[in-house]
């Protein structure tokens, strides 16, 4: 009779905290969100699911749009590129940090440097001028119907990019060639040339060696096996580009490149030459051969274009188009691509280069996951006898737990919603807002629970005097984390979302809905 009774109670007691709508919007909160993390799993960050982690450095201190702009430039690059799950974050104002999960593989890794480390400044010149603009393409054509791809030439591949340019820019062109054109003896094309580029240096001057200069005196002029050449002092001059031939410091050398850009091959002079050089010139960049032809790589240049005597009649022609070549059909494929992803991702408004890269496999991201449930779980079960011990009620220990656990449901499903990435920052702001949580709850336990002192409040008045206690807690903790919200910088911007999510999802669901139980549970 005794146990059916006390069931009867327990059954009554259950019954009057299920009418309560605070309750009921807790439950209905708890539901959803297990269902938002059945149909949208929670976006794990690179230290859960391996990945690399590149460090972008800007040539200057941006403002808010120019980051902005330059965060959106590079989202698009990484998303034409084919990869998707991906973070691109400002730090600060001179860095940018990419984050891509799931990648650790060197190769790729590589070309998605070369990716990001260009800024992405179509141009193509006529006698040294700028006639046609990376801001003047409309689309770009990646229609293999209409052009696009690279096929078999020669000994090697050819790839072309076909572009529309607008109206306007089409006419300026046209207007820029009109009547240039020197026939070819058995050619239909033009001794005219136009050079496109890439991120052409600018104010810059090319120092090589003498023996490198002898060397590439004359090149072929598709980089690889033309038998028409084009020499190297007409290739600079058409690129506005200054040259210097030397192995040795001179004054004259120094004079020549006061306040330049200077570009040099790298490992072609020691350390002194270089010092040298650092002292006159505004910078001195060291860049590597990674074509047939080490000029090719220091000026950028993607294609040189012979005029024909229909573009230069005069008439706009609104779809011009990047052709190169390569020696392999898989070189070929990657230089198109690359080509493609920077003209539709458009230019951004620095220099940039490659800071830090830094990778997480994917073994160690899984032991990463392994490691943080059993540190949960510990902790959770830690807690719970600590509480049980406090207050020798395993009804409220386990009210306690249960609503600690429900938070962190609730408080993940919204990260999948947002489409947050879980990180170790942010899996440190979970356990801040768990935490601080638990405190709140043992708030609302002790002022429910206490009877000597103040025998003449009624218990809802004992709780209304914890949740003001609370709501200060939060608001100051929030308060606390805006700061790290507003500037942004990078990972800690994770720890200070998941931190205020999990403050007002406590504060406004999972504390009202535990002050009803534990009331229950006392009276």
């Amino acid at each position: 009779m005794g146990s059916g009774k006390k069931a009867e109670e327990e059954g009554k007691a259950m019954s009057e905290i299920m009418k309560s709508w605070r309750v009921r919007i807790f439950l209905i909160a708890l539901l959803l969100s297990f269902f938002t993390l059945m149909i949208r799993p929670v976006q794990l960050g690179m230290d859960f699911s391996g990945g690399s982690l590149i460090q972008i450095n800007l040539d200057r201190p941006l403002s808010s749009s120019e980051m902005q702009t330059v965060v959106n430039v590079l989202q698009s690059r990484l998303n034409n590129y084919g990869l998707k799950q991906l973070a691109v974050k400002p730090w600060g104002k001179q860095f940018v940090v990419v984050e891509i999960t799931k990648t650790s593989d060197p190769k790729e890794i590589n070309r998605i440097q070369a990716l990001l480390g260009e800024q992405g400044k179509f141009e193509t010149l006529y006698n040294g001028k700028v006639v046609l603009r990376g801001e003047d393409i409309i689309s770009v054509i990646t229609d293999p119907q209409k052009g696009y791809g690279a096929y078999p030439s020669g000994n090697g591949y050819t790839w072309t990019v076909p572009f529309l340019v607008s109206n306007k820019a089409a006419e300026e062109f046209a207007k820029a060639v009109e009547g240039e054109c020197t026939p070819l003896p058995n050619s239909r094309s033009c001794k005219e040339q136009v050079y496109m580029f890439i991120d052409r240096p600018e104010n810059a001057i090319i120092v090589m060696p003498p023996k490198l200069y002898e060397d590439e005196r004359e090149i072929p002029d598709d980089f690889i096996d033309s038998p028409n050449k084009i020499k190297a002092d007409d290739l600079l001059k058409n690129s506005g580009i200054d040259l210097a031939v030397a192995d040795q410091i001179t004054e004259e050398l120094l004079e020549k490149i006061r306040g330049k850009n200077v570009i040099v091959p790298e490992g072609a002079y020691d350390s002194y030459f270089l010092k040298a050089l650092n002292g006159s010139a505004a910078n001195v960049k060291e860049i590597p051969k990674r074509s047939d032809y080490w000029l090719k790589d220091a000026i950028n240049i993607e294609n040189i274009v012979h005029l024909t005597p229909g573009v230069t009649s005069g008439k706009p022609i609104t779809n011009p188009s990047i052709t190169g070549y390569a020696a392999t059909k898989e070189k070929a494929a990657e230089e198109l691509s690359h080509v493609a992803i920077l003209l539709k991702s458009g230019r951004l408004p620095v220099s940039v280069s490659i800071g830090s890269v830094s990778t997480i496999s994917p073994i160690l991201s899984e032991r990463f996951i392994s490691y943080s449930v059993l540190a949960g779980l510990a902790a959770l079960m830690v807690v719970a006898t600590v509480l049980l011990i406090r207050y020798r009620k395993i009804k409220i220990a386990l009210s306690i737990a249960m609503t600690s656990f429900s938070e962190l449901i609730i408080l993940l499903a919204v990260a999948a919603l947002i489409g947050w990435q879980i990180d170790l920052p942010a899996v440190a702001g979970i356990i801040a807002a768990i935490g601080t949580g638990v405190d709140h709850q043992i708030v609302i336990t002790d002022e429910a629970l206490r009877k000597e002192k103040e025998v003449e409040l009624s218990l809802i008045t004992r709780i209304k005097k914890a949740f003001s206690i609370i709501f200060m807690a939060a608001t100051t903790t929030i308060f606390a984390m805006l700061p790290l919200l507003v500037v942004g910088m990078g990972t800690l911007k994770g720890f200070a979302i998941t931190t205020i999510l999990g403050m007002l999802i406590g504060v406004f669901i999972a504390r009202p809905a535990y002050a009803e139980i534990v009331n229950r549970i006392i009276d």
